[in-house]
């Protein structure tokens, strides 16, 4: 009877402390929803984040162009995206310290690009086939027509044009964002 009552202690207990390991681990703090974007840092006021649905009402700052890449194999390549200026989102959404001086843009991979504060605000990226075009830096969710699908991470791209002819840019196109951070 002594053992019964002790097997049946210990195995609440051990029902208990997985239970609270699950609760943690699946609601780690911090953690955005899937499909949101967050946008934290030392330089930003207030960590905010915001929804695939939110970003396509923001009409203000939508952004629709032909985009040309260049990757590091020398693979050139057009694109269409729909998306919101970078640059647009934060001024509109959150308050900049003014200590801020770069932004890191993390994939759900943990792939990173970082970008002064200047480069997020540039709004004359070239597009070396199509002179005269001046691009800004997006968050697109949208590609040649298509959406990009949540089926396949976060689905949001970063995408920014050309610095230069012959600028190899496509390595700073993040998919999947889900972190900006502004520091």
């Amino acid at each position: 009877m002594a053992l019964c009552l002790h097997v049946k202690k210990v195995v609440l207990l051990m029902s208990f402390l997985l239970l609270c390991i699950l609760v943690t681990g699946c609601g780690a703090a911090g953690e955005a929803p899937a499909g949101t974007v967050v946008i934290e840092g030392e330089a930003v006021e207030a960590r905010a984040s915001f929804t695939l649905d939110e970003l396509k009402a923001m009409e203000e700052g939508l952004v629709e162009a032909d985009y040309f890449a260049i990757n590091t194999y020398g693979t050139r390549e057009h694109f269409h995206f729909k998306g919101v200026g970078v640059w647009h989102l934060l001024k509109e959404t959150v308050t900049l310290q003014d200590t801020a001086s770069k932004v890191t843009f993390t994939g759900e991979d943990g792939y990173t690009v970082q970008f002064t504060l200047e480069e997020v605000q540039k709004e004359d990226y070239l597009e070396e086939e199509n002179s005269g075009v001046e691009l800004k830096m997006i968050l697109a969710w949208e590609v040649d027509g298509e959406e990009l699908s949540p089926d396949q991470g976060n689905p949001l791209q970063l995408v920014v044009g050309q610095r230069e002819p012959g600028d190899v840019n496509k390595p700073y196109w993040v998919r999947n964002v889900k972190t900006i951070r502004i520091d």
